[in-house]
C-alpha cells in the first residue's frame, strides 16, 4: 500500500523533498516525449545529396518483398490466363495446373522463394513443351502490345 493516499483526511502534505524528485522526474520526461513527437512527424528516410535515399534496412526489405510479391502475382495471372487459354488444346500443359496452383497457395503463404521457384519450373515446363510442339503459342505473345501501350 501506498503512503500517500490523496482521499485521507489525515494525510500529510508531500515533504519538499519528495516534490524535488518529482519535478526533476518530470523534467527528464519532457525532452524525451517531445523527441518522440518530433520523430513521429519526420520522414521515413534520408536522403543523400541527389535525392537518393539512405540505405535502410527495414525499408529495403519491406520495399524488395513488395517488388517480389508484385513480379509473382502478374507471373500468376499470366501463366493462369494462359493455362486456361491452353491447356486443352495442347498435350502436357494441364500438367502444370497443380504446380500453378501449388505456387499460388504460396505465395497467399508469402512463401515467396518457393512460390518463385514453381512459377520458374512452369515457365521451364512450357518452354520445354513447346520445344516438342511449335505451334504452343508464347506465353507473352502480345507483350510488345502491353510494352508500346505503357509509353
Amino acid at each position: 500500500m501506498s503512503d500517500w493516499n490523496p482521499s485521507a483526511t489525515t494525510a500529510s502534505p508531500p515533504r519538499p523533498s519528495d516534490i524535488q524528485q518529482l519535478v526533476g522526474l518530470l523534467g527528464n520526461l519532457m525532452p524525451l516525449l517531445m523527441r518522440l513527437q518530433s520523430q513521429a512527424f519526420e520522414q521515413p528516410f534520408q536522403t543523400m545529396p541527389g535525392g537518393l535515399p539512405i540505405p535502410n534496412p527495414v525499408l529495403d526489405r519491406q520495399a524488395a518483398e513488395n517488388m517480389i510479391g508484385d513480379m509473382i502475382s502478374e507471373s500468376l495471372r499470366a501463366l493462369s490466363a494462359f493455362l486456361q487459354a491452353n491447356a486443352a488444346q495442347h498435350a502436357g500443359l494441364e500438367n502444370c495446373v497443380p504446380i500453378v496452383t501449388q505456387a499460388a497457395h504460396r505465395y497467399a503463404a508469402r512463401d515467396y522463394a518457393q512460390a518463385f521457384n514453381l512459377i520458374w519450373l512452369t515457365y521451364r515446363t512450357i518452354e520445354t513443351i513447346r520445344a516438342a510442339d511449335p505451334r504452343l503459342p508464347l506465353l507473352r505473345q502480345d507483350s510488345t502490345e502491353t510494352q508500346s501501350s505503357l509509353h
